[in-house]
This record gives C-alpha cells, structure tokens and sequence, in this order.
C-alpha cells in the first residue's frame, strides 16, 4: 500500500454523466448535495431544478452508471492488486466546479478504522482547463511523516482541532523536503489514483468562480477493514456486492433493498 501514489494513471470508457443530471432532477430529494452557495457544511436535498454550482454525494446508489465507473474492471483490478483484497467503494462525491479546497490529506476526514487502508480515484469526467481549480498535489507527500491531531489519531475533530494550522503544516513539510508541486491537467476519461496520506488539493481558480470540473472523486477500502462511522450508525453497516469483485456501502444512504430510488438518512438534511 505504502507504494501506491499519484503516478498511477489509467483510462475508463464510460462517464458517470450518463444519466446525469437528468436522474437527479425526476427524482428531487432522493439525492444529497452540498451547500457551499450558502456557507453551509450541512449537506442539502436536491430538488427539479439544474443546480451546476453544488457537489453530490455518493451517486453510486442510486445510479448504475455511477457503479459502472467508480468500479470500472481496471480500477477494480488496480485496487484488488494494491489492497489483496475486495475493494470496497464507500464515498464519493461529483464535482461541478472547483470545491476550493486547501492541502490536507484524506485521512484527516475521509476515515477507515485501519486510517492507510485508504486510496481513491479521481476521474475526469471532461478535459481539465488550466485556472478551472485543477486537481493539485505535491509528489511523494504520502511519505511524510504522521500528523496526528489533539486526540492523537490522524483524524480531524473539527470541534477541537486547528484546520489552519494543519493545513499551514502539511505546506510547510511538503516545501521544507522539495516535493515537486503538479498540476493534474486530465483529458476527459483519465483516472489518477492516490493512497491515503497524499497532500493535494484544489489549485486555486483563476477563471470565473462557476467554471465548471466536472470530476468523480471516490474513496475506497479493502474488505478487510471498514469505514469509520460503523462504530456510530449500526442501521448503516449494509455493504452491497457489486459482481464478485468488488462492493459499495454509504455513510449517507440506506443501501437498495430492491427496485427504486433511495432517500438519504433524515438525520442528514436540513
């Protein structure tokens, strides 16, 4: 695991826009989304009308070809190698546009009882224009020593923990050691992988602030361990078998128990 890192890169031949956003407008409120338009870190429930500006979260339930991507046979294939073992999709988000973030590292909130038992994909569901809020990370940051944070994890409690003095640490380390700054200018279909402790981030826009980068980013587990929040939501422990070579699960949706959409958890939204 330790040698999986952001030079590994492959290509799928469907998009997870197949369906999209068609599906999510006849079936309003059955999808979740963010609320960055109104400063919120709340998520949100979607609604009939086109919203470009917002992310979604964990398409892969409700949408087929979200599946067929996210679990594309040579990501499956790439993963199953790294993890000996099943993986297991179990977060994700589409973006429409930049979400701006700053340098962290996945394991500070995208959480797995066993925290380097992590990787995730990042496909580009159209070609990456420069000043877009391209995808950015600093080359072999996943060897960076440990952060650990006030209770001694590398998990962030947002309550307690100073987001930016960690993000200013992660710089700093990253620039101190010389690792090469780049730039992921993808072309429509491209996948990067990265292992759990990378230090990326959203390079910042120099278009307007609605540019789209359309993108699909996923955090996967080996079978071997689980996610997180398995300790706090025993209704939401179902993990769904995807073939025979691979599952999902979801911190955000009850899992198809047949035909039809699914709702995400009440205790999620507004």
């Amino acid at each position: 695991m330790a040698d999986l890192a952001q030079c590994h890169r492959t290509r799928v031949d469907r998009q997870v826009r197949e369906g999209y956003p068609g599906g999510v407008q006849r079936h309003p409120g059955k999808f979740l989304t963010t609320d960055h338009k109104n400063n919120s870190s709340k998520p949100k429930l979607s609604d009939d009308k086109p919203d470009r500006f917002e992310s979604l979260f964990d398409l892969y339930v409700n949408l087929k070809s979200s599946r067929d991507v996210c679990l594309h046979p040579r990501i499956v294939r790439f993963l199953s190698l790294v993890f000996e073992a099943k993986p297991v999709a179990f977060q994700q988000l589409l973006f429409q546009r930049s979400n701006g973030h700053q340098v962290h590292q996945d394991t500070s909130v995208v959480t797995v009882e066993d925290p380097m038992l992590l990787a995730a994909t990042w496909i580009a569901l159209e070609d990456v224009t420069e000043g877009s809020g391209e995808l950015a990370f600093y080359d072999r940051s996943h060897k960076l020593p440990h952060y650990l944070f006030k209770d001694g994890s590398k998990r962030m409690n947002f309550a307690d923990d100073d987001q930016d003095a960690y993000t200013k640490a992660l710089d700093e380390a990253c620039i101190a050691r010389g690792l090469p700054y780049e730039k992921f200018m993808a072309k429509k279909g491209d996948v990067l992988f990265w292992t759990a402790d990378l230090v990326h981030r959203s390079h910042p826009r120099s278009l307007p602030d609605g540019t789209s980068r359309l993108s699909c980013v996923t955090h996967y587990h080996p079978d071997t361990t689980v996610p997180f929040w398995f300790r706090f939501h025993p209704e939401n422990r179902h993990v769904a078998s995807f073939g025979s070579t691979a599952a999902y699960a979801s911190g955000r949706y009850e899992l198809p128990k047949g035909r039809g959409y699914m709702a995400p958890m009440a205790s999620l939204v507004k």
